[in-house]
């Protein structure tokens, strides 16, 4: 890796010139769309391939690069997303066509059959094991039955067998049942992951996509039609059934938590990517022990870390509706390990840099609590 760095080191700090620039000129464009990083570093390394160090024709390259990539008239995808879900006809129309496709989805099968299958792979996650999970409909079959009634019990027993844990809260749904989604975002009546707004999900793919990459909107929102009527909002099976993986592992993922022994190897090392953290390590001893240094420890560390599952899904969730989109599908089984092992440590950054300012804005009250 030092060596492959050093390599491009010249086109690396070319690179980092050519981000000032690209921020400085998407403020003068007033360009809000997307997120600044997904949006800058590749132009910025892309600029930089082409041109090398940035020169006094910086700004008006910067500028155009931005412009080519929120589409030439300037109106960036969100922009014609908002216009086109303005229209009350036609927000009626796509209301109804949701509601239409989410009630005709074919019956994909019994959740126990899916439940075998998903207790074989966390039980010994081998090609086999996760190519004849791959070939079934399990995820399928446990999105749509959370839309049944008494949903949640259903997968709270498939958890239970599964990993001999209770299921917690892991945001996917408000009550025992998935609602339909709304069409437009301020219809949202919390952020619950399967219930989240195609206007939101159209927005997510907007984000990810240079204006040469977007279909039509109207595209946009019909595949987002169909794609929220399948079970867990992902179409291709294999991506529902790797969310449907990731919910039973879930529940084990508590870092603040003394380990088990009677969990699935697989999850037990999941868990253990986070609990040996040093953040976490001090929070569980600091704060979340049965003696901790404070009687008052900090409530809101403790609440990100014990939502940790949550956060786990909810980046899962995301990295598979992109390859959705994308038509993307890892297949082998080492793949999905890579997948899962990753989304953990990227949810455990995220988590580090906010946990470790409390803890440090709380040091001064826990050395003198000590």
């Amino acid at each position: 890796m030092t060596e492959l760095l050093l390599a491009d080191s010249a086109r690396l700090r070319a690179t980092a010139a050519w981000f000032t620039h690209l921020k400085r000129q998407r403020r003068a464009l007033r360009i809000t769309a997307g997120n600044v990083q997904d949006v800058c570093f590749p132009l910025a390394y892309e600029l930089a391939t082409t041109f090398a160090m940035p020169d006094a024709s910086a700004p008006e390259r910067a500028a155009a690069a931005l412009r080519e990539w929120h589409g030439e008239d300037g109106a960036a995808g969100v922009d014609q997303l908002s216009r086109y879900l303005a229209d009350p006809q036609r927000t009626a129309d796509l209301t109804a066509e949701l509601r239409r496709r989410w009630h005709t989805t074919p019956d994909p099968g019994p959740v126990d059959d899916a439940t075998a299958l998903l207790d074989a792979v966390v039980n010994g996650f081998t090609d086999q094991t996760w190519q004849a999970l791959a070939d079934s409909p399990a995820g399928h079959a446990i999105g749509l039955a959370l839309r049944q009634p008494g949903g949640t019990a259903t997968l709270a027993r498939a958890v239970r067998e599964i990993s001999g844990l209770p299921a917690p809260d892991l945001g996917l749904q408000r009550g025992e049942r998935t609602a339909v989604p709304p069409l437009n975002q301020r219809d949202e009546t919390g952020n619950e992951l399967l219930e989240r707004s195609i206007e939101r999900r159209i927005r997510a793919t907007l984000r990810r996509l240079p204006a040469a990459e977007q279909n039509p909107v109207a595209s946009l929102v019909d595949e987002e039609l169909s794609r929220a009527a399948a079970g867990f909002g992902l179409e291709l099976p294999v991506l529902a059934t790797c969310f449907a993986l990731g919910v039973v592992l879930a529940p084990a993922l508590r870092p603040l938590d003394a380990p088990r022994g009677d969990i699935p190897d697989f999850a037990q090392r999941l868990n253990a990517q986070v609990a040996r953290e040093g953040y976490v390590l001090y929070a569980r001893r600091a704060l979340a022990g049965s003696t901790p240094l404070t009687a008052h420890p900090d409530a809101e560390i403790l609440r990100e870390l014990r939502a940790f599952a949550k956060r786990f899904l909810a980046r899962l969730w995301a990295r598979l509706h992109g390859f959705d989109v994308n038509g993307e599908t890892p297949t082998a089984a080492a793949d999905i390990r890579d997948l899962l092992t990753g989304v953990v440590r990227s949810t455990s950054l995220d988590l580090r840099t906010k946990v470790r300012r409390a803890l440090v804005a709380s040091l001064p009250r826990l050395e003198a609590a000590s």
